[in-house]
Formats: structure tokens, sequence, C-alpha cells
């Protein structure tokens, strides 16, 4: 494994030399504004269908199915870009994409601290990266404490994956706002007035659409039925996106004290996040399109505020400056390579760790590639 300090100071980063041109940026983001404007009559003639029209189940089933794609890939393809500030070169553009979060249920103003400062800054960092502390339900990295139902979490997380979306809207972001921090972490700054009104007005926002103007037209059982299916249907998807990508048997995990600044960042990144590829173009263009180029997280982590539609043109640039550095670039060969690489981490972190009779510690408390 390549270290920083095998790398000539006066040698270009590996971002550097992956990096898009002005104009290969600007026609990304033209590309990115077209797929929001589709998503967005995705979005709105589904939903249209589905509490509007006069049919059957099944079709409505069918046009909800269509619902819970265009909010996946709102979520991935508007929101992220735009809390990224991907979206736009103007920020109060990129804040209105990213506002889209708010719609779905989740503050976009918490999203922002939780997501870009503390899971990028500190990607599987455990202590930091929140995104990986799933405790007391799951433990999905070898520093986390064990406890006996982690045995079985490899059967029961795939159910609560689902329950993502829904402890947004009930749950996280009101507790955040209550002790002013995520986890163990203060908010950099107390939230205004404002903000507070904002974040409250986006989840009356989502009440209002998601089920309140439903209930005008149906019964309540049944708005309340299809809302928990669709919520946790793309709470499951959302939730696979980021597992998939960095809680995986290929991946690395690590403690506080491990260097992830400056020069250490680009190979922090590189060993703490995977790719995913598909062979089958079909497949690989809609896993694409609907996971917001996430099957490129590498790519996103090294230069998060380029938009999505640019990461297919830089990825192959990335992997021939890892394979000229000697660096290792991590990725799934396929969607299902990725799916079981997740699920042999999740068993494999559910089983009781061993002890060492002579060191008398756990050998999985090291990080599964060493610090």
């Amino acid at each position: 494994m390549k270290t920083v300090a095998d790398i000539p100071l006066s040698s270009p980063s590996l971002t550097q030399m992956m990096m898009p041109t002005a104009d290969e940026i600007a026609w990304g983001r033209r590309r990115l504004h077209r797929k929001a404007a589709f998503i967005a009559v995705l979005a709105l003639s589904s939903y249209a269908a589905l509490v509007f029209a006069p049919v059957g189940f099944l079709l409505r089933v069918g046009f909800a199915l269509v619902l819970v794609v265009a909010c996946v890939a709102t979520a991935t393809g508007v929101m992220h870009d735009g809390n990224h500030g991907a979206f736009s070169r103007t920020t109060r553009v990129a804040r209105i994409a990213g506002w889209s979060s708010d719609l779905l249920g989740a503050s976009s103003y918490l999203w922002r601290f939780k997501h870009n400062k503390l899971h990028h800054g500190n990607t599987n960092v455990v202590g930091f990266d929140t995104d990986i502390d799933q405790m007391p339900f799951a433990r999905l990295a070898p520093q986390q404490p064990w406890h006996p139902r982690h045995r079985y979490q490899h059967l029961y997380m795939w159910v609560l994956y689902g329950f993502l979306t829904i402890q947004w809207f009930v749950a996280s972001d009101y507790a955040t706002l209550l002790h002013r921090k995520v986890g163990n972490h203060a908010l950099p700054v107390t939230p205004r007035k404002r903000d507070v009104a904002l974040i409250l007005f986006g989840k009356l926002v989502h009440l209002g659409w998601a089920i309140v103007l439903p209930m005008a037209f149906h019964p309540w059982w049944g708005v309340l039925g299809f809302y928990v299916a669709c919520s946790w249907l793309v709470g499951f998807l959302l939730a696979n996106i980021f597992q998939l990508a960095h809680c995986v048997d290929i991946a690395e995990f690590f403690t506080p004290d491990a260097p992830r600044r400056g020069s250490d960042f680009e190979l922090h990144q590189l060993r703490t996040t995977v790719d995913i590829r598909c062979k089958v173009p079909v497949v690989r263009g809609f896993l694409h399109w609907l996971m917001g180029g996430l099957d490129y997280q590498i790519e996103h982590h090294l230069a998060p505020k380029l938009p999505h539609t640019t990461y297919q043109l830089i990825a192959p640039r990335l992997e021939a400056a890892c394979a000229e550095r000697g660096v290792e670039y991590r990725v799934h060969p396929s969607v299902t390579a990725a799916v079981g690489s997740h699920a042999r981490w999740l068993r494999q972190m559910g089983q009781e760790p061993v002890m060492s009779e002579n060191a008398k510690i756990r050998t999985d408390d090291r990080p599964n590639g060493g610090v």
C-alpha cells in the first residue's frame, strides 16, 4: 500500500489528475439540470396519478412504485448535488435544489452538517462518521462494541434499513434540534429561529403532500398504508446506496487518531470507499441514474462539488492515475458482488469478537486494513 511519503511533493494529486475541464463541468451541469427537470415531471405525474386518478389497486401500486423511484432519484440526483454545492455555481440555486430533502421529510440544514462535515471529513472513522453509527441495532465497524443481538444483524438490518426516511421525518431531526448535536458532535453554530422555522416548515410541507392531501380523497388507513410502504422502499434503497460503498468487507475502518486531513485525505478516502460497476449496459445505465452517480463513490468523495453527471467521465482518469501511482482503487465488479460484500460484513461484524490468549485483546479491534 502506498503512503503519502512515497509520492513526490511536486507531483499533482490524484484529484487533480482526474478533474474535468471547465467545459466538461458546464456540460455536466446542463445534463444534471435536464435530469432534475425529468425527475420533477416523473414525481409530479406519478403523484397526481396515485392520488387523483380513478384507477384500481394494482395501477395505484404501479404509480406508487414510480413515485418511489422519483423520490430516490430526487434524493440522490438533486438533493445530494444541491447540498454539496454541485448543482449550480450559484449558492442560492444549489440550496433550493438541496431543500428537496425537506420535501422528502429530512432537514437539508442538519443533513449538510451530518453528511458533508462528519461523514465526508471522517469517512469510516468510528466516533466521528455518524453514518456508520447504527448502535444499538448494528455493529458496522470492528472498533464498535459487540452485543449478543448483533449475531442476527445480517437478517434484521435489511428490514430496519427501510425505516431510514421515516426516522428522519419523525425522530432524528427533532433530537438533533433538541440536543444541538449529532451523536456526540455539537452543531457548529446554534440554529437561528429562521433555520428552525424552515426545518419545521419542511416537515409540514412533507406531511401535507404525503399524508394530509391524499386523505382528502382516500381512506386514512389506505393513505397510511401506502405512505409507510413507499417510505420503507425509499429508505431501503437509500440506505443500501450508502452501505454498499462503505460498509463492506473490502473497505477499511479507522480509529479517531487516523490521519485523514491534508495530504492524507486522498489515501484515506480510497481506503474507505468502494465503487460499483455493472457489465450489463441497461442495468448499468439505470443504476447510475437512480443512484445519482453514487456508484462512483470514490470520485464523489474526492471531489464532492462536481456534478455527479461528470463521474463517468473522470473515473477512468482516476483509475489510471491510481494504477500509475500504485494506489489501490477498490471496485465491486457487479451489484450482486456489492450486496454480497455488505452481507458478509454484516455477518462478520455480528460474530462475537475472539479474545487473543496472549495479548488479551479482541483480534478484530484493529482496522481491517490496519492503521
